[in-house]
């Protein structure tokens, strides 16, 4: 982990901190470190703690692993959680209301059976007395009983009992009472007839007895130890030695033994009211508790006659809870399944992405189902199979790049480098070509002190075969006019051209032919002799007017018969003949219109009095906006001769 400027702060705050502590520990810095300390101390722990959790969990399978436990394990165990808490507290709640329903339910016997004495109508108020006297003292040992009645004498039992009529201020009541320090269960009742006062002692015994086999059960007195206070209460059987506790915790019985270990001590338990015999002005409460466990309330609970027996509902849960674990099971086996499936392909395609960033595209990784990872892994497989093959074709690509570059350095070479000097005639001449190599053929050059030849080509198609095709026709045409020069014969264009054409037939296929223009300008007479195989109209501009020059026969290269005638014509100062291949005019628009021959002499004519150079790029540009693209599909060459004298 970095040592951060955090970590660098905590440090030096635990070492003041700690000099501080040694050295002045009643300084008043040392809270302050202290409070640095721990704030910088908890956050470098959350940070060392993302961090850690970032690096546990950056492999799939730990971070599926922690999403399964986040989402099958964790809810599992919180709704375990609840459901032994709710029975926790379910169980503590029904054995609080088991024990003190059954103590409200005695107190009501005392309670009902006093109201009983004092509603009867027999002549002698001795005879219900003793009635009651008979039914309580058999079912709740010790009870001390007073009948007064006025004009009567007291009816007191048992005879040497010290139980006296309670004070006037206390009304009719049942409950809970302390005398003397003792807890009783009590009821009191009075009218025009008399009054009945019955008390029942308190004991361990009885305690026991409110709920058989439930556990202990416990009266706990909650009275404050102020020294105002009245004395501790306890159980009748209790010690009253003043050195004990003053929490009078009194047991009944032990806690029962656990049947397995969930089977956990429950603490429950509810507040009674008790009424102060002594001091009726005063609240005092006891705590009737109940110690036992979750399984002994509900033996308790399923002890008593029902429909069904306890063996039959708990083979019934039992049967359920087997078979939520089975189902648990092998959820838990699909999970782990599902996320060793995931992980493998993961893993697999990570490997492979490993030696695929190396270079290594003959990696394959398995393919294993049906299902969309078995895809991902296919596709995977056809990707690097695909990148192989493109590899392949990308070194082939660039081999064949090199040596395109090194055919135009080629060809290059092959158009003229300069151009003859002249003193009335200018020659301008651009090539565009649609890619690495060009089809298209220009060519000027002096083949007599006063002789100029000028040629321009088109071979039919594009790309290498057209411009070997070029080349060929250029070194063709240069032989036929040095062949020419050395016989000492006159460069006849037609004669020219028509050797050129036998030659490409008889060298060439029957699909590669060219259209071709082979012209002769005699600076002397300002006279040019030209000879059009196929080729497109020169256009010659001359005051504001056009002429279309003529064709004199049909493209070189298709028929080894073919025929060419000449044709002469006298260019004056200031006349423009202007050279062009269908690069230049058949480029079509977005709408499938082309540029055309009458845009191409309306672009010329707007700037016909402008350069060379100038009426060219003007001629490039207007092209390359008609098509909206700044690269042609055609080869696109201009040649323009300018008579300036």
């Amino acid at each position: 982990m970095p040592f951060g400027l955090m970590e660098k702060v905590a440090l030096v705050s635990a070492l003041g901190w700690t000099g501080v502590t040694f050295y002045a520990p009643d300084s008043f810095l040392r809270p302050a470190l202290l409070l640095v300390l721990l704030v910088t101390g908890i956050l470098v722990g959350a940070r060392a703690t993302r961090r850690l959790v970032q690096y546990s969990v950056w492999r799939l399978r730990n971070r599926l692993l922690f999403s399964y436990v986040f989402i099958a394990v964790v809810p599992v165990l919180l709704l375990f959680s609840l459901a032994w808490i709710g029975a926790l507290f379910l169980a503590g709640q029904t054995a609080a209301y088991l024990v003190a329903a059954e103590f409200n339910r005695n107190i009501e016997v005392l309670n009902d059976s006093s109201a009983a004495v004092l509603r009867g109508d027999a002549a002698d108020p001795r005879e219900p007395a003793t009635r009651l006297i008979v039914f309580l003292a058999s079912r709740f040992p010790g009870v001390q009983y007073l009948y007064t009645r006025p004009g009567e004498p007291d009816v007191l039992y048992p005879a040497d009992s010290t139980l006296t009529a309670p004070p006037k201020a206390v009304t009719s009541k049942s409950g809970v009472l302390v005398k003397d320090g003792l807890l009783y269960g009590w009821a009191h009742r009075h009218n025009e007839k008399g009054s009945v006062t019955v008390i029942m002692p308190l004991t361990k015994r009885f305690l026991a007895g409110l709920v058989r086999n439930l556990g202990e059960i416990t009266l706990l007195d909650l009275t404050s130890d102020e020294p105002e206070m009245p004395k501790r209460m306890r159980l009748h059987d209790a010690s009253a030695n003043p050195a004990e506790p003053a929490m009078d915790l009194l047991s009944t019985r032990s806690v029962p033994a656990p049947t397995n270990f969930l089977d956990l001590q429950v603490l429950w338990g509810t507040t009674l009211p008790v009424h102060d015999w002594d001091h009726p002005e005063l609240e005092r409460t006891v705590f009737l508790g109940v110690h036992t466990r979750i399984a002994q309330v509900y033996r308790v609970i399923f002890s008593q006659k029902a429909d069904w027996d306890q063996p039959v509902l708990l083979s019934v849960f039992y049967a359920i809870a087997v078979l939520f674990l089975f189902f648990e099971f092998v959820a838990l086996v699909i999970g782990i399944s599902i996320t060793r499936t995931i992980t493998g392909a993961v893993h697999h395609l990570y490997e492979a992405t490993q030696r695929v960033q190396a270079a290594d595209f003959s990696s394959r990784i398995p393919v294993k189902g049906t299902d969309q990872l078995a895809e991902l892994s296919s596709s995977f497989n056809t990707m690097t199979g695909n990148l192989e093959k493109l590899l392949i074709v990308a070194k082939d690509n660039e081999r064949l790049q090199a040596d395109l570059a090194i055919a135009r350095e080629v060809q290059e070479q092959l158009y003229p480098r300069t151009v003859p000097p002249s003193d009335s005639l200018l020659l301008t001449a651009k090539l565009n070509p649609a890619r690495a190599v060009s089809g298209d053929y220009y060519d000027y050059q002096r083949i007599h002190p006063q002789r100029i030849a000028i040629a321009l080509g088109d071979v039919a198609g594009k790309g290498i075969s057209a411009a070997l095709l070029m080349a060929n026709v250029q070194s063709a045409l240069r032989a036929q006019i040095r062949h020419t020069q050395e016989i000492g014969l006159a460069c006849s264009t037609s004669l020219v051209v028509s050797q050129l054409n036998k030659h490409l037939h008889a060298h060439t296929t029957a699909e590669k032919y060219a259209t071709f223009y082979f012209g002769v300008y005699d600076e002397k007479t300002g006279v040019l002799t030209s000879t059009n195989a196929g080729h497109l109209q020169p256009l010659l501009f001359r005051r504001g007017e056009v002429q279309r020059l003529e064709v004199n026969g049909m493209v070189v290269g298709a028929f080894a018969l073919a025929t060419y005638d000449e044709s002469t014509v006298q260019l004056e100062k200031d006349d423009l003949l202007v050279l062009y291949t269908d690069g230049i005019t058949e480029p079509e628009n977005e709408y499938e219109e082309m540029f055309g021959e009458d845009r191409l002499i309306e672009t010329i004519q707007r700037v016909i009095d402008q350069p060379n150079e100038a009426i060219i790029a003007e001629v490039f540009q207007a092209v390359e906006q008609w098509i909206y693209a700044p690269d042609s599909n055609d080869d696109m060459t201009i040649l323009l001769v300018r008579r300036v004298a």
